[in-house]
């Protein structure tokens, strides 16, 4: 499908025209308070790989113009609101998006809208205090799996429904709708990915029988243990970076100081590369201070 017409579609969708279609820096983005709530940590995971992996967004954002902000931000995010929130915390410069004028009415329904087209998916999280702990992971598994599944299904056949409707009323050729079903199955397929990545790092996480005191333990047994919950080696990098910062004489090794590090902007003095949300989170699974 030409760029024409994946925007005039997304148009009557929504019931309005894009103004523009490309990449923004995320600094000029500003997230509403309605969507400042905290991201499932299954949810984060996905999409904190999906954008380390590909340094963008798969999934294009809705935003609108705005002056709410005053200059700080140019744009409110619409649709979307959990992958720049994630992309922000990882230093993701630039994120896809659509560019709409549109009013609040306008902007409520422009979200459901495209939440119906594209599905939700709910990502249940697993207690870590749980008695029962490898029962209720295979039982919150088979959930997201099930969920995915669902999602996916439903999302895929209102979208052949939708063009078999427009395909009888306009010039729309099979090989166009043939082309959009293949790129759907491969966003499907890379879904399905992500997915047992997380299934299979939540398990090894579940395998760790006593944690590790970061204070004393030495390098090479966190690198391994950090290892073994699926953690990648530049995270891995990332953690020792961050831990030895903290470590210094005039400094002291602290949640609370690594959590410093993990939201500090890259401008930051505190800021360890490569040093977020997702790799703070993998120390606390395999350590304590």
């Amino acid at each position: 499908m030409s760029e024409e017409q994946r925007r005039a579609l997304i148009g009557r969708n929504l019931g309005i025209q894009p103004i523009s279609h490309g990449q923004i820096h995320t600094c000029q983005i500003a997230l509403p308070n309605s969507e400042k709530a905290e991201i499932d940590f299954s949810r984060r995971q996905v999409l904190e790989t999906s954008l380390l992996e590909h340094q963008s967004n798969l999934v294009p954002l809705i935003v609108r113009r705005t002056e709410v902000y005053g200059e700080d931000f140019d744009y409110e995010v619409v649709f979307g609101a959990d992958w720049l929130k994630v992309a922000q915390d990882l230093d993701i410069e630039m994120l896809w998006t659509w560019v709409f004028d549109m009013t609040d009415e306008q902007a409520t329904l422009a979200k459901q809208k495209m939440e119906q087209l594209l599905g939700t998916i709910d990502l249940p999280t697993v207690p870590p205090d749980s008695s029962n702990n490898e029962s209720l992971v295979d039982k919150k598994l088979q959930l997201m799996s099930d969920s995915l599944k669902q999602a996916l299904n439903s999302s895929l056949n209102r979208f052949k429904d939708e063009f078999s409707e427009k395909i009888d009323n306009s010039n729309y050729k099979l090989d166009d709708l043939n082309s959009v079903v293949l790129r759907l199955s491969e966003q499907i397929n890379t879904l399905y990915q992500k997915l047992e990545q997380g299934v299979r790092t939540k398990r090894r996480v579940f395998e760790i029988e006593e944690k590790v005191n970061l204070l004393i333990a030495d390098e090479k047994e966190i690198s391994n243990l950090l290892r073994s919950i699926g953690t990648s080696n530049e995270r891995i990098e990332a953690a020792l970076a961050a831990m030895q910062y903290w470590k210094q004489s005039d400094r002291e090794l602290t949640w609370d100081n690594l959590a410093v590090s993990a939201r500090a902007k890259s401008s930051s003095k505190y800021k360890i590369r490569n040093f977020a949300k997702g790799t703070y989170e993998a120390l606390q699974a395999i350590g304590e201070i």
